[in-house]
Protein backbone atom coordinates (compact mmCIF):
# COMPACT_ATOMS: atom_id res chain seq x y z
CA UNK A 1 0.00 0.00 0.00
CA UNK A 2 1.55 3.26 -1.15
CA UNK A 3 -0.90 5.67 0.49
CA UNK A 4 0.36 8.63 2.47
CA UNK A 5 -1.41 10.24 5.47
CA UNK A 6 -1.83 13.44 3.42
CA UNK A 7 -3.87 11.40 0.92
CA UNK A 8 -6.46 10.28 3.47
CA UNK A 9 -6.54 12.85 6.31
CA UNK A 10 -7.85 16.42 6.11
CA UNK A 11 -7.33 18.21 9.40
CA UNK A 12 -9.48 21.16 10.51
CA UNK A 13 -8.61 24.23 8.47
CA UNK A 14 -6.97 22.21 5.70
CA UNK A 15 -8.19 21.98 2.15
CA UNK A 16 -7.76 23.54 -1.23
CA UNK A 17 -8.74 27.22 -1.24
CA UNK A 18 -10.77 28.28 -4.26
CA UNK A 19 -11.68 31.61 -5.84
CA UNK A 20 -15.04 31.47 -4.05
CA UNK A 21 -16.15 30.88 -0.47
CA UNK A 22 -15.64 27.14 -0.99
CA UNK A 23 -12.74 25.03 0.29
CA UNK A 24 -12.31 21.71 -1.47
CA UNK A 25 -11.82 18.99 1.13
CA UNK A 26 -11.81 16.08 -1.35
CA UNK A 27 -11.93 16.16 -5.15
CA UNK A 28 -13.77 13.61 -7.25
CA UNK A 29 -10.41 12.11 -8.23
CA UNK A 30 -9.76 11.46 -4.52
CA UNK A 31 -13.11 9.63 -4.25
CA UNK A 32 -12.98 7.26 -7.24
CA UNK A 33 -14.73 9.82 -9.49
CA UNK A 34 -17.96 9.54 -7.52
CA UNK A 35 -18.32 12.87 -5.70
CA UNK A 36 -16.54 15.89 -4.23
CA UNK A 37 -16.68 17.37 -0.73
CA UNK A 38 -16.42 21.12 -0.15
CA UNK A 39 -16.91 23.41 2.81
CA UNK A 40 -18.59 26.78 2.31
CA UNK A 41 -19.47 29.94 4.22
CA UNK A 42 -22.45 32.24 3.79
CA UNK A 43 -22.26 35.59 5.53
CA UNK A 44 -25.36 37.30 6.96
CA UNK A 45 -27.93 38.42 4.37
CA UNK A 46 -26.19 36.65 1.48
CA UNK A 47 -27.72 34.18 -0.96
CA UNK A 48 -26.45 31.41 -3.21
CA UNK A 49 -28.19 32.37 -6.45
CA UNK A 50 -30.96 29.97 -7.51
CA UNK A 51 -29.61 27.44 -9.97
CA UNK A 52 -30.16 23.98 -11.43
CA UNK A 53 -27.66 21.13 -11.94
CA UNK A 54 -28.19 18.99 -15.01
CA UNK A 55 -25.70 16.25 -14.10
CA UNK A 56 -25.65 15.76 -10.34
CA UNK A 57 -27.62 15.72 -7.13
CA UNK A 58 -26.11 17.44 -4.10
CA UNK A 59 -26.34 17.26 -0.35
CA UNK A 60 -25.72 20.08 2.12
CA UNK A 61 -24.90 19.52 5.78
CA UNK A 62 -25.26 22.68 7.91
CA UNK A 63 -22.29 22.86 10.31
CA UNK A 64 -23.02 26.17 12.05
CA UNK A 65 -25.79 28.74 11.97
CA UNK A 66 -29.02 28.27 10.09
CA UNK A 67 -29.81 28.42 6.39
CA UNK A 68 -33.06 29.12 4.57
CA UNK A 69 -33.74 26.97 1.50
CA UNK A 70 -35.97 27.13 -1.54
CA UNK A 71 -36.12 23.91 -3.56
CA UNK A 72 -38.27 23.82 -6.69
CA UNK A 73 -38.64 27.56 -7.33
CA UNK A 74 -41.36 29.98 -6.25
CA UNK A 75 -44.01 27.25 -6.15
CA UNK A 76 -41.68 24.74 -4.47
CA UNK A 77 -40.56 24.16 -0.90
CA UNK A 78 -39.22 26.79 1.51
CA UNK A 79 -37.79 25.82 4.88
CA UNK A 80 -35.21 26.61 7.57
CA UNK A 81 -32.35 24.20 8.23
CA UNK A 82 -30.54 24.62 11.57
CA UNK A 83 -27.04 23.31 12.32
CA UNK A 84 -26.98 19.53 12.07
CA UNK A 85 -29.47 19.39 9.17
CA UNK A 86 -28.95 17.46 5.94
CA UNK A 87 -30.59 18.85 2.80
CA UNK A 88 -30.86 16.89 -0.45
CA UNK A 89 -30.89 18.97 -3.62
CA UNK A 90 -32.16 16.70 -6.43
CA UNK A 91 -30.61 16.74 -9.89
CA UNK A 92 -32.55 18.96 -12.30
CA UNK A 93 -34.46 20.84 -9.57
CA UNK A 94 -33.83 24.56 -9.01
CA UNK A 95 -32.52 25.34 -5.54
CA UNK A 96 -31.13 28.22 -3.54
CA UNK A 97 -30.17 28.96 0.04
CA UNK A 98 -29.39 32.02 2.11
CA UNK A 99 -28.41 33.23 5.56
CA UNK A 100 -30.89 35.47 7.44
CA UNK A 101 -29.04 35.27 10.76
CA UNK A 102 -26.53 37.82 12.12
CA UNK A 103 -23.64 35.32 12.09
CA UNK A 104 -21.86 33.36 9.38
CA UNK A 105 -23.21 29.96 8.51
CA UNK A 106 -20.84 27.16 7.52
CA UNK A 107 -21.86 24.09 5.54
CA UNK A 108 -20.50 21.04 3.77
CA UNK A 109 -21.47 20.42 0.14
CA UNK A 110 -21.33 16.93 -1.37
CA UNK A 111 -21.72 16.92 -5.16
CA UNK A 112 -21.99 13.88 -7.38
CA UNK A 113 -19.53 13.68 -10.28
CA UNK A 114 -17.02 16.38 -11.23
CA UNK A 115 -19.22 19.03 -12.82
CA UNK A 116 -19.79 21.33 -9.81
CA UNK A 117 -16.13 21.00 -8.93
CA UNK A 118 -15.29 22.17 -12.47
CA UNK A 119 -17.60 25.17 -12.07
CA UNK A 120 -15.92 26.13 -8.77
CA UNK A 121 -12.51 25.78 -10.44
CA UNK A 122 -13.66 28.00 -13.33
CA UNK A 123 -14.08 30.88 -10.85
CA UNK A 124 -10.29 31.25 -10.97
CA UNK A 125 -10.94 33.14 -14.23
CA UNK A 126 -13.51 35.38 -12.50
CA UNK A 127 -17.20 35.17 -11.74
CA UNK A 128 -18.32 36.58 -15.08
CA UNK A 129 -16.34 33.86 -16.85
CA UNK A 130 -17.76 31.17 -14.55
CA UNK A 131 -21.35 32.34 -15.00
CA UNK A 132 -21.06 32.66 -18.80
CA UNK A 133 -19.54 29.17 -19.03
CA UNK A 134 -21.84 27.51 -16.46
CA UNK A 135 -23.66 25.47 -19.14
CA UNK A 136 -20.37 23.63 -19.77
CA UNK A 137 -20.74 22.30 -16.21
CA UNK A 138 -24.46 21.57 -16.56
CA UNK A 139 -25.52 24.56 -14.47
CA UNK A 140 -28.22 27.12 -15.14
CA UNK A 141 -28.50 30.23 -12.95
CA UNK A 142 -31.97 31.77 -12.59
CA UNK A 143 -31.43 35.52 -12.24
CA UNK A 144 -35.12 36.51 -12.06
CA UNK A 145 -35.48 34.20 -9.08
CA UNK A 146 -32.30 35.62 -7.55
CA UNK A 147 -33.79 39.13 -7.61
CA UNK A 148 -37.15 37.83 -6.35
CA UNK A 149 -35.58 36.10 -3.35
CA UNK A 150 -33.27 39.01 -2.57
CA UNK A 151 -36.19 41.42 -2.55
CA UNK A 152 -38.63 39.22 -0.59
CA UNK A 153 -36.07 38.22 2.07
CA UNK A 154 -34.22 41.56 2.18
CA UNK A 155 -30.91 39.99 1.16
CA UNK A 156 -28.08 42.31 0.20
CA UNK A 157 -25.35 40.13 -1.26
CA UNK A 158 -24.46 37.13 -3.40
CA UNK A 159 -22.40 34.50 -1.63
CA UNK A 160 -19.35 32.95 -3.31
CA UNK A 161 -18.81 36.01 -5.50
CA UNK A 162 -15.86 38.39 -5.84
CA UNK A 163 -18.23 41.24 -5.08
CA UNK A 164 -20.68 39.82 -2.52
CA UNK A 165 -22.16 43.15 -1.40
CA UNK A 166 -22.95 44.32 -4.95
CA UNK A 167 -21.58 47.85 -4.46
CA UNK A 168 -21.82 49.12 -8.08
CA UNK A 169 -25.28 48.13 -9.18
CA UNK A 170 -27.04 50.28 -11.76
CA UNK A 171 -29.87 52.41 -10.33
CA UNK A 172 -32.60 50.40 -12.11
CA UNK A 173 -31.35 47.22 -10.44
CA UNK A 174 -30.96 48.81 -7.01
CA UNK A 175 -34.69 49.60 -7.10
CA UNK A 176 -35.43 45.88 -7.35
CA UNK A 177 -33.44 45.04 -4.22
CA UNK A 178 -34.07 45.95 -0.57
CA UNK A 179 -32.47 48.97 1.01
CA UNK A 180 -29.23 48.34 2.96
CA UNK A 181 -30.31 50.55 5.87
Amino acid sequence: MNVQIKDVLRLPGEGERTHSDMVIKARTEDLAGDFSVMEGVIRPNEIIAPHTHEHEAQLVYVITGELEFEVGGAEGLRFSAPAGSYIIKPKGVMHSFWNKKDVESRYIELSGKEYFEGFVDSKAKGNIHAITHAKKYGMTTHMKDTFRLMKVHKLTGLSSMEFPSLPKLPDWLKKLLPSRK
